[in-house]
């Protein structure tokens, strides 16, 4: 292999990667599309742009030099468009990611049945529940009402940690 082609392999290999990795997302998207639900569509299409964008990229960059030989010094203006139009794809893109990341997700068919079922209120279908008082239940009688998830801080040994001089 010529210093030139590993040149080009070597340079090329992180947006083959990049390329790759969008879309092992966009098929394991697609797989999950039934449990996520909208989200699955927002993902699929930002991982689908930054494809795109991933692609025209490494296009843009074999094709450069032949470019050049096409366009010449013309090819100076136009570069820098091409890569504002990819810049703004990518934005879109990861744009689309986020958002897929913050949407809501669709409850399974399984939590909206549980979500939807009401309570019969029959003797042995309600949840055992132990006679007495029940323990941080403010109000009953010889316990001091306490907040839920409130504790009393531990005290200290000996001497309740004061010291002795």
């Amino acid at each position: 292999m010529s210093s030139v082609s590993v040149s080009v392999l070597t340079s090329l290999l992180p947006g083959i990667l990049i390329a790759l990795v969008l879309v092992v997302g966009i098929v394991l998207i697609g797989m999950n599309r039934r449990h996520i639900g909208r989200a699955a569509t927002l993902g699929m299409s930002g991982c689908g742009l930054l494809l795109l964008a991933t692609l025209f990229n490494l296009v843009l960059s074999l094709l450069t030099a032949s470019l050049y030989d096409s366009f010449g010094p013309r090819l100076l203006g136009i570069l820098p468009i091409l890569y504002l139009v990819s810049s703004l794809v990518h934005l879109a893109g990861t744009g689309l990611l986020i958002w897929a990341v913050i949407a809501r997700r669709a409850a399974s068919p399984q939590a909206q049945h549980v979500q939807h079922v009401q309570p019969q209120g029959t003797g042995w279908q309600q949840p055992y529940q132990q006679p007495g008082p029940q323990p941080g239940q403010p109000g009953q009688p010889g316990q001091p009402g306490q907040q839920p998830g409130w504790q009393a801080p531990p005290q200290p040994p000996y001497g309740g940690g004061q010291s002795g001089f």
